[in-house]
């Protein structure tokens, strides 16, 4: 399996930080088709050819996806993805 880890840093209150694992949530389950499942600051979710984890701690967001064998020649692509994404999320809460 190839993983794809990140973290990044944030400066989100409390309420900013739900809302960031709500929307990941949303995107997650309504875009990706992913099984997802959320506990106080940490998401577990899996779908098809990729699982993963987050956790958005008080200071840093982290995570680490893994990809199944057909995402596999698409990892740099898929981690670009995330970090825009990521960068867009976070900024715009």
């Amino acid at each position: 399996m190839s993983a794809i880890r990140l973290s990044h840093p944030h400066e989100l209150d409390i309420a900013s930080r739900k809302r960031a694992l709500g929307h990941l949530s949303d995107h997650l389950t309504e875009v990706l088709g992913a099984d997802v499942s959320v506990t106080e600051w940490t998401l577990q979710f899996s779908g098809k050819g990729f699982a993963g984890t987050v956790s958005m701690a008080p200071r840093h967001v982290e995570g680490e996806i893994t990809l199944g064998l057909m995402m596999r020649p698409l990892k740099g692509v898929i981690e670009r993805e995330i970090e825009a994404g990521l960068r867009k999320y976070l900024e715009d809460l």
